[in-house]
């Protein structure tokens, strides 16, 4: 029969035999915390400063100036107890793309990049070197080597309205004339409130609508064409650029709202205003990391060189080219040829209803593609 002493000294040795192991799983267990904690804030670390990078890549389309903005929000963030180190080769530019399957699909390099790639590292050979562990002497792992990588990307759009200014766009929406008569009394003013001009500025504010409603940085601009004119005592331009891309759509909405309150006259010169649209996407101010869309409008035939033309050169620059016919006067035919060529869509409308819908269509759309 064993004693209680004897039975003491069974549990005494138990004790001093497990006493190690409850020491390592202890010690295991603060380890495996710790570097669950180390991979979360490395992780948001790298996601905030790729996220960070391809904004600034967004606003001002410098390289160096999105690197160092991804380095220095990095550094902000702890991982481990000090700030995240970005080596240069941590951080690639390149383009991001969406891919049939709803997929994106990143290259490094290209000479418009929209995204950046960060690698976020705590291992041997990086800036901050690996992290050290609690009781990983204990078990034969000292350190850990954790390592996440991140891509934020951007898809931005400059976007040219190029409208119909002439003499016909001042005529009712009730009309299917696609010319107006230089005796019609509104021939001399400016447009009456019941005139496709005006059923356009509320298309067009429909269309803004929809862009705002878009978390990505659209730059919109508006040009108008009719023909080089003198009548009534004013002159009209063939074209005009009646506001560069902007960033904030209510500029847009009051160039249409002062566009109403002026008197002009003209013929329907299509290929200059898509010149004149082509030249604001491929000028100074022009985004060259942005996606580029010309919006063509027209209400009826076009008097000049064959639109077709000039939109070929467009597309061959890389702009994409959406065309609306308004009234059931204009050459639909050539407008959608014209789509064709740009690779975009066609859109017409004989009313101001089926013109909202055409802008909030084309509105959505444009949104859709650059999400």
């Amino acid at each position: 029969m064993r004693t209680k002493a004897s039975r003491r000294g069974a549990i005494m040795i138990l004790t001093v035999l497990l006493l190690p192991v409850l020491v390592l799983l202890v010690g295991f267990s603060v380890d495996f915390a710790h570097m669950q904690r180390v991979r979360t804030e490395l992780r948001r670390s790298t996601d905030l400063a790729a996220k960070v990078g391809a904004s600034v890549l967004a606003d001002t389309s410098d390289i160096a100036l999105a690197r160092q903005a991804t380095k220095d929000i990095a550094l902000l963030n702890k991982v481990a107890g000090t700030g995240l180190n970005l080596s240069d080769s941590q951080i690639v530019f390149g383009t991001s793309q969406r891919q049939p399957d709803g997929t994106w699909n990143f290259n490094a390099g290209g000479s418009a990049p929209n995204a950046v790639q960060v690698f976020g590292r705590r291992t041997v050979g990086s800036v901050d070197g690996e992290v050290k562990s609690y009781f990983g002497a204990f078990y034969g792992q000292p350190t850990f080597q954790p390592q996440f990588t991140a891509i934020a990307a951007f898809i931005n759009s400059d976007i040219v309205l190029v409208l119909d200014r002439s003499s016909s766009m001042k005529l009712p929406t009730s009309s299917s004339a696609p010319l107006m008569s230089g005796s019609d009394p509104r021939y001399c003013a400016k447009p009456w409130p019941d005139c496709r001009w005006a059923a356009l500025g509320n298309a067009i504010d429909v269309f803004l609508a929809e862009l705002d409603s878009t978390s990505s940085k659209e730059h919109v601009a508006v040009v108008t064409f009719a023909s080089n004119d003198v009548s009534c005592s004013v002159s009209s331009t063939k074209t005009s650029v009646d506001c560069p891309l902007v960033d904030d759509t209510n500029t847009i909405r009051t160039t249409m709202a002062n566009k109403t309150n002026e008197q002009w006259n003209g013929m329907t010169d299509i290929a200059a205003g898509i010149i004149a649209g082509k030249n604001v996407l491929l000028g100074p101010d022009a985004r060259p990391t942005a996606l580029k869309f010309m919006v063509v409008l027209t209400d009826g035939q076009y008097t000049e060189d064959d639109p077709r033309v000039a939109g070929q050169a467009a597309a061959d620059a890389g702009i994409v080219i959406y065309t609306i016919t308004f009234s059931p006067g204009a050459n639909q035919a050539d407008m959608q040829h014209l789509a064709t060529i740009g690779h975009g869509q066609h859109y017409h409308a004989d009313n101001p209803g089926e013109l909202d819908s055409a802008f909030r269509d084309l509105g959505g759309t444009l949104a859709n593609l650059v999400h």
